[in-house]
C-alpha cells in the first residue's frame, strides 16, 4: 500500500540483517547491532574471495554509491532521495518521480556475519523466502524477505566481505517499468555499485 511508511517497510526488510545471534528475528524491528559471528556458528554462505574493502564512504553516504543517471536508466525519473540512519546502517533511497515506487540500498554495518547471517536465519527458520541468486558482479547473493513480499517488492543482500552486506530492496508500483521484476532492478543496481567498488 502506497501509504505504509516507507521507513517501517525498509526496517522490515532490513531487520534481519541485523537481528542478534540469540534473539533471532524481530518482527520488523531492527535488532541490537553489532553482532560478531560466534566460533560455534557454521559459515554457511559462500566466502567471499575477493573481499572488497573501499567501503567506508559509501556506509557513511549511502546515496554517492549511484549516480541519479544511472537510477534514472533502472527505473525513470527520480524526483529525489531521503537517508534513514538506522541500526542495520545508513539507507539511501531513491524515489520515482509520479509516485511509481522507490529503491534504496544499505552497506549492512549493524551486523558483523555478513550474508552467512541470512543462511543462519534461514536454517532457523526465520525467513518466509530465501533464494541464494547467481553471483553479482562476482560476489555471492541472496533474495530474501521476511514476511514482506508484495508485488513489486524484492531484497537482494550481496557479499562484498564475509563481514559486511550489500542489501538493494525495491517497493515499485504501477507504471514503473520495473514493476513487473522488482528483482532485476535490485540486481542491476547491486552489480552498479559493486562494479563501482571494483574500479576504485
Amino acid at each position: 500500500m502506497r501509504t505504509r511508511s516507507v521507513f517501517a517497510l525498509l526496517v522490515v526488510g532490513l531487520s534481519v540483517l541485523a537481528a542478534s545471534a540469540c534473539g533471532g528475528s524481530t518482527g520488523g524491528q531492527a535488532a541490537q547491532a553489532s553482532q560478531s559471528p560466534s566460533p560455534t556458528e557454521p559459515m554457511l554462505a559462500p566466502k567471499v574471495s575477493q573481499p572488497i574493502t573501499n567501503t567506508a564512504r559509501y556506509e557513511t553516504d549511502p546515496c554517492a554509491a549511484a549516480t541519479t543517471a544511472e537510477i534514472e536508466q533502472l527505473g525513470g525519473a527520480v524526483q529525489g532521495t531521503n537517508v534513514y540512519d538506522s541500526v542495520p546502517g545508513k539507507t539511501c533511497q531513491w524515489n520515482f518521480a509520479g509516485a511509481t515506487g522507490n529503491i534504496a540500498g544499505t552497506f549492512v554495518t549493524g551486523n558483523k556475519k555478513g550474508l552467512n547471517n541470512l543462511y543462519l536465519e534461514n536454517k532457523a527458520g526465520h525467513l518466509t523466502t530465501f533464494k541464494p541468486a547467481p553471483p553479482v558482479a562476482g560476489y555471492p547473493a541472496v533474495i530474501y524477505s521476511q514476511g514482506d513480499e508484495a508485488p513489486g517488492t524484492c531484497a537482494i543482500a550481496v557479499g562484498v566481505r564475509d563481514d559486511l552486506t550489500y542489501t538493494v530492496i525495491t517497493h515499485l508500483f504501477d507504471g514503473n517499468p520495473g514493476m513487473s521484476d522488482p528483482c532485476k532492478m535490485a540486481t542491476q543496481m547491486s552489480a552498479l555499485v559493486i562494479n563501482r567498488l571494483k574500479a576504485s
